[in-house]
């Protein structure tokens, strides 16, 4: 109120720079820890952002909640608004969810901010022809963005390094790059910035959600890497290799989705099961499309032109 004096504290955000993937990085099943109680799935820190699905149902969507906004879902295989969701919940400093109960078919994969690995900026659109500025906090300039509207039914986008201003691709889909009419018109160590008015980055009024990933010596790698049909040494700068990985074909050719892999399903020398951020279908088992490799993961010769096409290219986020 006018001339009315109020009091206040406020205590910063830690901000210090992780120095391994496991202070950043968590993968756990529902209720593992045979407790019963909440919350749902269990890390070492206060989560960030989760992503969550039951593997072995088909038809199952991939829940992902944020805790700027929690209390919320938005889904990665759709281009849905935002929905309430009342056990998405982060306030807890071992985990994520107020769920109960056990089901080692549902799993999560937790995040956590941290500078030079990941952000989350929560942002309301302008709807100005000459766009939007944002700030972040991930001390270096990203090299991953992804973005989605809260409020409006739009596609995921999806920018990253090394693509044109104007080029994306969508979380939500597998097909390939596409140019639809924005533009990220800034991109730097403490900003990001789209170019002019859209719905699905900066429509006046409407609510965002953008997620910033960036490349940290030992803790994670966002990358490129070129398919030869043959075993594929993908070097992160690792020392014990790779316990998440998300990958998607972004040279032009047929279709492709974004597959992801994690150490806790496995990723061997052999049976490695995978799902998909875009699809509806259920974990995949029994194939060999990526390997153990200590300074990163290896995208092996039985690999589908999907991840292994000779001179496609391929983007890539890596997790310690």
């Amino acid at each position: 109120q006018n001339n009315v004096v109020y009091i206040y504290m406020a205590i910063r955000r830690p901000m210090k720079t992780p120095e391994a993937g496991t202070e950043v990085f968590a993968t756990d099943t529902r209720g593992s820890t045979g407790t019963g109680v909440a919350p749902t799935y269990r890390s070492p820190w206060p989560v960030d952002m989760q992503f969550n699905r039951n593997r072995t149902y088909a038809g199952g969507n991939t829940q992902l909640g944020t805790r700027i906004v929690q209390g919320t879902q938005m889904f990665t295989d759709l281009s849905n608004a935002e929905g309430s969701n009342a056990s998405m919940m982060f306030d807890y400093m071992n985990g994520v969810q107020t769920d109960t109960g056990t089901n080692t078919a549902q799993s999560a994969w937790m995040f956590k901010r941290a500078s030079g690995f990941f952000d989350t900026v929560a942002y309301t659109g302008t709807g100005s022809g000459s766009g939007i500025t944002l700030n972040h906090n991930l001390t270096v300039t990203p090299e991953l963005l992804i973005c989605k509207s809260r409020s409006l039914g739009q596609d995921w986008t999806v920018w990253r390094t090394g693509a044109a201003s104007g080029v994306f691709e969508r979380l939500n889909s597998e097909y390939g790059s596409t140019s639809p009419g924005y533009v990220l018109s800034t991109i730097s160590a403490t900003q990001f910035g789209w170019n002019n008015a859209d719905g699905a980055v900066n429509d006046n009024g409407s609510t965002y959600i953008a997620y910033l990933f960036a490349t940290l010596a030992g803790v994670s790698k966002v990358g490129t890497y070129t398919g030869t049909g043959s075993d594929l040494n993908v070097d992160c700068g690792f020392s014990n290799g790779a316990r998440f990985i998300l990958i998607k074909r972004i040279a032009a050719g047929p279709v492709a989705d974004w597959y992801y892999w994690d150490s806790l399903r496995g990723i061997t020398a052999g049976n490695d099961p995978y799902l998909t951020t875009n699809s509806l279908a259920a974990q995949v088992t029994n194939t060999d499309y990526i390997d153990p490799l200590s300074s990163g993961f290896t995208v092996t010769s039985s690999a589908p032109a999907a991840l292994n096409g000779n001179g496609n290219t391929y983007l890539f986020l890596a997790i310690a």
